[in-house]
Order: C-alpha cells, then structure tokens, then sequence
C-alpha cells in the first residue's frame, strides 16, 4: 500500500510542503556559530581545480532567495537516519556553497527550514547549481549542473506526485459528499484510475530508475518495502557499488525480510510426524514438493482437499510430494483429521497453534497457505489453489 501526502508523510511534507511557511532570517550569534561550526562565505565559491580526489567529490553552488546571512544545513539520508554533515550561512545575496566528500554517492538534502529540504543525489564530480525559490508554496527550484539529471528526476517526480496525490485528495472528498449512488460510482472509478496512476509513477521510480532514486522513493512512498522491490534495487548496484553504505542497508534488509521470497531457498523445517519421528522438509530434496500449511479446525483447509487429492494422486508417481505442516495444538485432532480425510502424504507439526515456528518463519498470517518448491529446494511459487496448483504442476511435468 502506498503513502499518501493526505495521510501525513513526513518526509513528502519536508520536501514538499504544500502551505510552506517562509523561513525568518536569523541572526549570526555566537552561540548559533558554535553550536554548528557555521560558516559564512563572502561569496558563491566554485569547484576547485585543486580538489582531492575522493569516491564522492561534490560541491553544491547554491542560492536562497531573499535570505542573506541564512544558515543551511546539509544532511546525508538514509531510510533509518539522517546524518548531519555541514552548514554554512548564505552571503549577502542569498549565495551558498557546500563543498563536502563522502566515501560513496550519496542522497544528501539541503534543508533551510524545520519543513523544507532539497534532496540531491550525489554522485562523484556532482556540481550542482542550485536555486531555491522561497517566494513560492511548496518547495520550487532550479537545478542544474555535473551530474545532476538523478535530482531533476527525484524533483520530477515529487512535483507529479504531489500533483496526483491532491487530484485524489479531492476525489475522495467529492466522494464523501456526495449523495447520488450513480455519481458517487463515477468517481470511484476517476479515484480508482488517479490512484492506479499514482502507484504506477512510483513502481517506475523504484523498477526503472537509478539505484539511488529508487531506494529515495522506496522508503519515503511506501509503506512497506517488498523483498523483490529491494533486491531489484541493490542488483542494480552491483558489482561496483557494493561497499556503499545503501548496498549494505538493502542487502541486510532483504535477508531479513526474503523468508520464501521465489527464487530463494525454502528455509528447512523439521518437525514431529504423527508416529513422533521426524522429517526434515530438506529430506525430499529430488521432489518437486508443496508444503501446505493447514489445521483440523480450519474450514478452508477442508474444502480446499479434493483439489490437493486430486494432484497428488495425478503426479505422486511423477516425483510429486507434499509436505503438510500443521498447526494444529491437539494431536488427536490433527492425526484423526488425517485419517478421516484420507491425506495421505506427508505430515508433520510442533502442535503450537499459531505460535508454530515454520508458521513465523514462512509469515503464514492465514490458512491455508501453501509453497511449492522444486527439486532443488528453491521456492517457485506460493499459494496455489485449484486450477491454479494443477495448471503449474501440469507445466512442471509435462
């Protein structure tokens, strides 16, 4: 699901503020200066030719509009902090320049007020020249320079999503107000085709666009991060990239979060069968195999039997096998559910209900669940029922 600026984003409202209050100019005190080692230029700086060479060299040439003696703040980001790397105060006509080096590219925002920031990506070499217009509602600027194509599109695609988000906004109102069926049905429909809309600015953002613009709109525009989404991003990376501190952030990530993500080894389970010996899922290894999560007590689960018989009795000689586990917490229910249901295939389970391990390991939230592996061990697809189990084994063993 994704964020919407209605629904109070912080980041969006950082960068975007859609009623932006105009920053006031502060006074260079001593005690501002030392509490961040501010600096004041006499004038916008350029690049010097003189600079070391570093893995991510950028300079930032910037304007304030209307701001002399203004301080702003550069800040490195990243999705769980925001690291504060330098300020310096604006010249007497508003110019400002951040000369800064960092082990690798880097999503840096300048921020000059406690709501608004710019986000730059930063790349080695980036020169930027920057221009923030403070006169207008939101955040508006002009950007240009070395290897700034990266930022135009974060700013892009802020503008357009800020754009869309209120045309939904403002369906979503009509909608509430209105009371004929009819139209309110009509602009379900409009709302539904904004928000399609929306959603598909951002997967393009995250599937088709540099690594650092992806993981910007990943974490600020979506509520939850898919393991493929965030692999997508860190393969993107690879190999030159992999010592930068994103790379490693979505790595961690992804193997936290993989679980039985297709493409990936199923996790092993072993667990108890009804006899009390037991099985380990890695012992059928050589089988295509579908572990079927279920429970005596689960409705579902029954109804959706005949099926599973169905292929099992169609393809267990074909090296067909099917791993139930459990979650069952009454071990005569689960043995005589067995028996009386004629599952003949094979079972196992720690009879801890909700509580059982595979279940949280595989984040199974209901039943049935199912996950077919192949004969290697790697997850090829998940919750398959009917039609849909038999079409897929049909194609695996033709």
């Amino acid at each position: 699901m994704y964020k919407y600026l209605s629904l109070s984003i912080a980041i969006v409202v950082l960068f975007i503020a859609s009623a932006q209050t105009k920053p006031k100019p502060k006074g260079k005190s001593g005690s501002e200066k030392s509490a961040v080692s501010a600096k004041k230029p006499d004038a916008v700086a350029k690049a010097g030719s003189k600079a070391p060479a570093t893995k991510c060299n950028f300079v930032i040439n910037g304007k304030l509009e209307g701001y002399p003696n203004y301080q702003i703040r550069l800040y490195q980001y990243q999705s769980n902090k925001s690291t504060f790397l330098d300020s310096v105060f604006t010249n007497d006509t508003g110019g400002f320049m951040f000369n800064k080096t960092l082990p690798n590219n880097s999503i840096v925002y300048v921020q000059y007020s406690t709501t608004t920031a710019v986000p730059l990506v930063v790349e080695n070499g980036s020169n930027f020249n920057l221009v923030i217009h403070t006169n207008l509602n939101g955040l508006n600027y002009d950007l240009s320079g070395v290897n700034s194509d990266k930022s135009v599109n974060i700013y892009n695609f802020l503008k357009r999503f800020s754009r869309l988000n209120g045309e939904l906004s403002n369906f979503e109102k009509e909608i509430a107000n209105e009371q004929d069926p009819m139209k309110s049905y009509t602009l379900q429909m409009y709302a539904g085709m904004k928000q399609q809309e929306l959603q598909s600015s951002i997967d393009s953002m995250i599937l088709f666009r540099s690594p650092l613009e992806s993981y910007f709109v990943l974490f600020n525009f979506t509520e939850d991060q898919e393991p493929s989404q965030i692999k997508a991003i860190y393969t993107k990376m690879e190999p030159k990239e992999t010592s930068s501190v994103y790379y490693k952030e979505l790595k961690a990530l992804y193997d936290a979060k993989k679980g039985v993500e297709i493409g990936e080894m199923a996790p092993d389970i072993d667990l108890p069968q009804p006899n009390g010996t037991n099985l380990k899922l890695s012992s059928l290894r050589g089988k295509v195999v579908l572990i079927d999560f279920w429970a005596s007590w689960c409705g579902p689960c029954r109804a959706e039997f005949p099926n599973v018989k169905k292929v099992y009795a169609k393809y267990k000689d074909k090296g067909f096998e099917i791993y139930g586990v459990s979650l069952d917490k009454d071990k005569s229910s689960w043995v005589n559910s067995i028996s009386s249901l004629g599952l003949d295939w094979k079972h196992v389970s720690d009879l801890k209900y909700w509580s059982c391990a595979p279940a949280k390991v595989y984040k199974v939230t209901g039943i049935p669940a199912t996950v077919l592996i192949d004969k290697n061990g790697k997850v090829i697809a998940k919750n398959l029922r009917g039609e849909e189990l038999e079409k897929k084994l049909e194609e695996l063993f033709q």
